[in-house]
């Protein structure tokens, strides 16, 4: 096992001053954890410790000032060979990214239950890749602050457990009322969720009142309904709401839904900020 001075929080000292983040890789392959290690450090700039078994993650992690910010762990490790380094993880409050060559319907179904922030399968050339890039999304999310809005309050939770567990700023409001309060309050709120039927303004208003002050490049409006009105989706669509959900969705739906939105206004702020480095000269009239 590869160590490095451990801190709370997620995070070491980096030489600047600037904190780096700390993550664990559980594999038992080599070339795998050292194509992933470099990977890591390269592409993310985080800190990495390796463990090659069940054993080792309990030594890394045994203490709950770890300091790690995310794990990514294969489901079959020696010691380990029906998902217990994963609901080991799990039972200490390990944010975990799960990265296996075995996958079918019932594993997905098993995975998922155990709320993992996502899980990529080893049989594709891209697998590298797709990995780095889901590590790298946890990561940018604590940049964003996602606004939940819903008049039921079970509801509400669910969303925002599943938003916090992707490591969203989130921020809740009962109502439209309180929405707008929440939106007026705090202008970094750059995502809003909202349902459909609400008390003192659904959400299909409370999204055309947004858009008259928000445009869409950056603030992202996703509606949410249990009716099954095929018809709702494009009212709100209509209305200026950049996406739509209708309940019940799947944990994957939900989590590639969020990401597209950010994704846009990650692109959106890059063509902005590259727009505002051309000469006057450069920019087109």
């Amino acid at each position: 096992m590869t160590a490095t001075t451990r801190t709370s929080g997620g995070c070491a000292p980096f030489g600047n001053g600037i904190e780096r983040l700390r993550v664990l890789l559980v594999e038992d392959s080599r070339m795998f954890t050292s194509a992933l290690r470099y990977r890591f450090e390269t592409d993310l700039n985080v800190d990495v410790v390796t463990c090659q078994s069940l054993a080792e993650l309990r030594m890394a992690a045994a203490d709950e000032n770890h300091g790690f910010f995310v794990a990514v762990i294969d489901l079959n490790l020696p010691d380990s060979p029906h998902c217990e380094a994963l609901d080991y993880a799990v039972d200490i409050d390990l944010p975990t990214i799960v990265f296996t060559g075995k996958f079918d319907f019932n594993m997905r179904k098993k995975i998922l239950n155990k709320n993992v922030l996502d899980y990529v399968i080893k049989d594709t050339d891209r697998a590298f890749d797709e990995i780095v890039q889901a590590v790298d999304r946890i990561i940018a999310n604590r940049r964003y602050k996602v606004l939940v809005v819903d008049d039921t309050k079970t509801q509400r939770s669910i969303l925002s457990s599943m938003l916090r567990a992707q490591k969203f700023q989130v921020v809740e409001a009962a109502s439209a009322s309180e929405a707008l309060a929440a939106l007026l309050a705090d202008p970094d709120i750059q995502l809003v969720l909202t349902d459909y039927h609400m008390g003192d303004m659904d959400g299909y208003q409370l999204t055309r009142k947004l858009r008259r002050t928000h445009s869409d490049d950056v603030l992202r409006i996703i509606g949410i309904s249990n009716s099954n009105d095929p018809q709702l989706s494009a009212s709100f669509l209509k209305a200026g709401a950049s996406d739509f959900l209708y309940r019940p969705f799947v944990q994957e739906e939900f989590q590639c839904r969020i990401a597209q939105n950010i994704g846009i206004l990650t692109k959106m702020a890059a063509l902005k900020k590259a727009a505002a480095l051309l000469p006057p000269a450069a920019i087109p009239a």
